[in-house]
């Protein structure tokens, strides 16, 4: 077996290192994934905090790094995980892609501006670094079976989605554009409709066919809610619950009403019972060593990114209107 690959974790937060610590049943953090996963070593953190950067090296038994951050980034690291502030993705990626390392793993959003995200993805696949942003339900088996069925043609096209969650959605609505464009690819064209206080609602084409996809962010104080349905042809997908459930419906008639048909429970998937995260690490490292060979890997970020830097787009505008209004109406 070849040596492991050395990954620095920039960050030593919550997502970095701080939802669980070495011997945990349940892997939730890159500290974790990583040293956990037979491939990697973990060779060390960065952060601005230094008192955390020492924390975290404690915790997971890391040898202490440079604590200047371009003495940190130009150690020999094969992976780089990035794990800092939403605002600072984009600046630590394009400094990490300076140092050509064999792979880089980026926290959502892989930058606050869409386009700037799509940018760095397409200088990654033109130096043939795969980068792999941290959208961990894509390596469910449930997700995979969905896609399947989606495959199949037994759901369907999609009509409508309902996507509810606490906070911006730049930060989680990101995860369920994700999936849906895992399930049903590239080519929608987004249009908005309509928006209202905390809501909006988004209208993809693709071929002819409209899906109306109403958002609403809820305060992120308040309690946590991240739910998503997509209304289809012959089914249902719903992720809901915490611990989160997947869970596929499909029509058939009605028990008692045969004439009609109606939704009936097909599949459920408890989500948080697989290591998604450690997923993510093997895809990390099936990626190394396929190097030479990545641009698949590569254009799917792209069209991932492409399709939610649309959305996303007319969400902040949609948001930027209504405080405009309340702007006037308050004047």
């Amino acid at each position: 077996m070849s040596d492991p690959l050395t990954v620095g974790v920039m960050g030593a937060g919550r997502m970095a290192q701080g939802y669980d610590s070495p011997g945990d049943k349940n892997i939730l953090s890159l500290a974790h994934a990583v040293h956990a996963h037979p491939r990697l070593r973990l060779g060390g953190f960065y952060d601005c905090d230094e008192d955390r950067v020492a924390m975290a090296e404690g915790r997971w038994n890391a040898p202490p790094t440079p604590r200047d951050r371009s003495a940190w980034l130009d150690q020999p690291w094969d992976v780089v995980c990035i794990a800092t502030p939403d605002d600072q993705h984009a600046r630590d990626l394009s400094d990490v892609l300076d140092r050509q390392p064999r792979a880089v793993v980026v926290e959502k959003p892989l930058a606050t501006d869409p386009d700037h995200a799509e940018r760095l993805l397409e200088r990654a696949r033109d130096d043939g670094i795969p980068v792999l942003v941290d959208f961990p339900r894509r390596y469910h088996t449930g997700v995979a079976a969905v896609a399947d069925l989606i495959s199949e043609g037994r759901l369907g096209g999609p009509l409508a989605g309902s996507f509810v969650f606490s906070g911006t959605p730049a930060h989680s609505a990101v995860h369920m554009l994700d999936l849906f464009h895992t399930w049903w690819g590239d080519g929608w064209l987004p249009r908005q409709i309509g928006n209202g206080c905390g809501s909006a609602t988004i209208e993809l084409h693709r071929d002819g066919q409209p899906v109306t996809i109403n958002f609403t962010s809820l305060p992120s104080n308040d309690h946590y809610v991240w739910e998503m349905h997509v209304y289809c042809e012959r089914g249902k997908i719903a992720l809901t619950s915490s611990p989160e459930i997947l869970s596929l419906e499909l029509t058939g008639k009605h028990p008692l009403y045969t004439f009609v048909d109606v939704l009936a429970p097909q599949m459920r998937f408890d989500m948080e019972h697989e290591p998604l995260l450690t997923g993510l690490m093997n895809m990390l490292v099936q990626a190394v060593g396929t190097r030479g060979d990545n641009g698949l890997l590569l254009d799917r970020e792209i069209g991932s990114q492409r399709f939610s830097g649309g959305v996303l787009r007319l969400l902040r505008s949609a948001e930027d209107h209504v405080v405009d209004a309340a702007s006037r109406c308050r004047a």
